[in-house]
């Protein structure tokens, strides 16, 4: 949260300080997913093609189109997060069901 902080300070000094802060805590929420452990370090160096600095950078100007970028960046890499960890979980199904439960059946 405090690099949000920093960037919005940087990029919208000129707001008031709740403005600032109610800006860099809408990004935070947008980008704040909650993970079980296992999606968590599934996915924790996935990374997308633009960073919040770039977002920044190249949206700044309008703090609504900022807001849309970031919740479509944040999206997008969701999307792909699920998807791996979709193809990941189902892997991991198809060696339990191959390789365990005939043993725990068995014993």
């Amino acid at each position: 949260m405090s690099q949000l902080r920093e960037l919005v300070d940087k990029y919208f000094s000129e707001l008031h300080d709740s403005k600032r802060e109610n800006l860099a805590r809408n990004i935070d929420k947008i980008n704040t997913v909650t993970a079980c452990q296992f999606c968590n370090s599934t996915t924790s160096r996935d990374v997308h093609s633009i960073s919040m600095y770039e977002l920044f950078e190249k949206l700044h100007s309008n703090r609504e189109m900022l807001v849309d970028g970031v919740r479509e960046a944040c999206a997008s890499i969701l999307k792909k997060k699920q998807q791996s960890v979709e193809w990941k979980l189902e892997a991991v199904r198809e060696a339990y069901e191959s390789q365990v439960l005939d043993k725990i059946l068995d014993s």
